[in-house]
């Protein structure tokens, strides 16, 4: 995604360049063919676009740095949303493989702040765990080939919306996991 904003950016930057250079050569020549009746001479415009492309390398600079700036301040806004999973996640990980009967419940609590990353972006979820919804090509992905659109399925993983873009479809099945009741 930064990429494609840099990409953007860095084209718009080139077309106003130009457009300047076109702008002060236009300018020039009409300022000096009606003032002084002379062309304009090599060496001027020659030291215009020296200063314009020290303009251009300067504007790329800033780019650049504003690129990097985007990442550092999302890597740091999206690890401060994290930061109570980040920092439970290893003790989370090593009661699981020392105490595998360890209720999951007690572990629920931990992912509140994911919750909130994803609410805070505006994503929304497709469908509930255990839904049973038709099916739909455009917003899941069924564990078979041979399920049709508007059959019924259950909703095994959620997926992502970020407004109309599917980011994520949901995992749909004809069956739920053995041992488990979609009324629960």
């Amino acid at each position: 995604m930064i990429e494609q904003i840099n990409n953007i950016a860095f084209a718009v930057i080139l077309v106003i360049i130009i457009y300047i250079i076109l702008r002060i050569l236009f300018s020039e020549t009409q300022k000096n063919t009606l003032t002084n009746h002379q062309p304009i001479t090599s060496t001027n415009t020659e030291q215009k676009i020296k200063d314009l492309e020290l303009q251009c390398q300067r504007l790329r600079e800033e780019l650049k740095q504003q690129s990097q700036q985007l990442k550092t301040d999302f890597q740091n806004e999206t690890f401060t949303q994290l930061q109570t999973l980040l920092s439970n996640y290893p003790t989370i990980k090593k009661m699981a493989l020392t105490k595998p009967d360890l209720p999951a419940k007690n572990l629920v609590s931990l992912f509140t702040s994911l919750d909130n990353l994803i609410i805070n972006w505006g994503y929304t979820a497709i469908g509930e765990i255990w839904e049973q919804v038709n099916y739909n090509p455009q917003l899941h992905q069924a564990d078979s080939d041979d399920i049709q659109e508007g059959e019924l399925v259950y909703i095994r993983f959620i997926g992502y919306q970020n407004g109309e873009q599917v980011l994520y479809p949901a995992k749909v099945s004809r069956t739920l996991p053995a041992g488990f009741d979609h009324n629960n």
